[in-house]
Formats: structure tokens, sequence, C-alpha cells
């Protein structure tokens, strides 16, 4: 090996090692993330736990994370992470790079009160194994399977499932479902900046529960009953 490959392989051991030094909390203001917000960061920047924390109004509870050293190398930063006592739960690897952020293998629930599907419609959008990746802004991998259960549609809850997909630049989760002679859709468009839409179908022959739609914000639409609700996470 010459003196030149032995001075990139030092550069490159000390540039992965170098971050795992750095306490988390200074770690976490040098990021710049502006909504999210904690009580306490403790630990180091490679292995670490955030007290308390929210993204934005979703409260995400307690946060174990751990760096990936070897993604590094790459000129990528991944961090291992782990969700619970907040409203949004789960676990998997984060991408934190601006031209690809996304998740990896990604386990866990949130609730659609979260995007706004509110009053008598409760329910959680539950991922399992889903990867899904952005570069520079536009959705270039999707994958895993999402679930959902609603209640408030009738005497019996509507179990949703459907995949990840990208459409266009926006990561898209479409989820369907049907009890009974109700059919409920549910779509969720999401942008590498946090931005979201939700649209919520109700296909229904029943009048009577299109006048209960029509008290939980529901107007008509094509083919039923719709809604929908944008924000950011």
């Amino acid at each position: 090996m010459t003196n030149r490959n032995l001075l990139f392989v030092f550069l490159a051991a000390l540039a992965a090692a170098l971050p795992l030094t750095v306490p988390l909390s200074i770690g976490l203001a040098a990021g710049g993330g502006k909504r999210l917000s904690f009580a306490e960061a403790r630990g180091l920047v490679w292995k670490g736990e955030i007290r308390q924390a929210s993204l934005g109004s979703l409260a995400l509870g307690d946060l174990s994370v751990a760096l990936d050293p070897l993604a590094l190398l790459t000129g990528q930063t991944k961090v291992a992470i782990k969700a619970s006592g907040g409203d949004a739960k789960g676990a998997g690897r984060i991408a934190l790079t601006r031209r690809s952020p996304g998740v990896e293998r990604f386990t866990g629930s949130l609730p659609l009160s979260a995007l706004g599907l509110a009053g008598s419609l409760t329910g959680e959008l539950v991922a399992r194994d889903v990867t899904a990746a952005f570069d520079k802004g536009a959705c270039h991998e999707a994958a895993g399977e999402i679930t959902a259960v609603i209640e408030g549609l009738g005497a019996n809850p509507v179990a949703l499932k459907g995949r990840p997909v990208c459409q266009g630049p926006v990561l898209a989760l479409p989820l369907a479902g049907a009890v009974d002679d109700t059919a409920l859709d549910l779509l969720v468009r999401l942008q590498a900046d946090g931005r979201y839409q939700l649209e919520a179908t109700v296909k229904t022959t029943d009048p009577a529960f299109g006048a209960i739609l029509g008290a939980e914000g529901f107007t008509s639409v094509p083919g039923g009953y719709g809604r929908s609700s944008e924000g950011q996470l």
C-alpha cells in the first residue's frame, strides 16, 4: 500500500471516528432540526437517548439512537432509532442526508389523528418493514406494507391495507378496505420536507350514513363522500 493510500485510509477512519466522541446534545444542535424539540439528550452521537422528544406537534416520547459509523465511510449518515412512550412508536434506520432522506426497514405506528383524521373516526397507520427514500426531493424508493384499522364507520371496524409507492416526486401510502356495505379508501401523500396530504373517501349506498358523514366534515365526491387535510410532520 502506498503512502497516499495509507493517508486516505487514515483520513477516512478519522472522519468516521470523530463524530463518535461528540455529545448527542451538540450533534442535535448542529443538525439544525428546527421542528425537533426534546427535554434532554444523553450520551454521544454514536449512541444515546433523547427524552420527551416531539416533532412539531407529534409526540415521539423517548428515543434511543445509534449512529452507523460504517455509513459515514460512504458519505452517508444513518441512524438506528427506536421510539417509545409517545404517539408515534417504532424502530428502524433513518437516513439524514439532505439529498436522500428516508427510512430503512421501519416498523411502527402513527395515529391518523396526527394526519388530520379527526372526529369520531379513529385509527392508527401501521408500517411493517417499510423502506422509503427520496433523492433530490423526489421519491425514488418505496417498499413494505402498511395497514390501518378504522373505528367510527358503523358497528364494525374497517381493516385497510396497502403498500407504499412513488407517485412522481411524492411518496404515496394508499390503503383500501371494506366492511358490510361501506368501503373506505385512504391516501396519504408525503413529501421529502415532511409536508403531507391525506384524502379519505367513503363509498356507501346508505343515505342516512351519508348524513352522518356530512356531520363529520365529509362532502359529496364522485362515488361517495370525501374529506382531505394537509400539514407538516
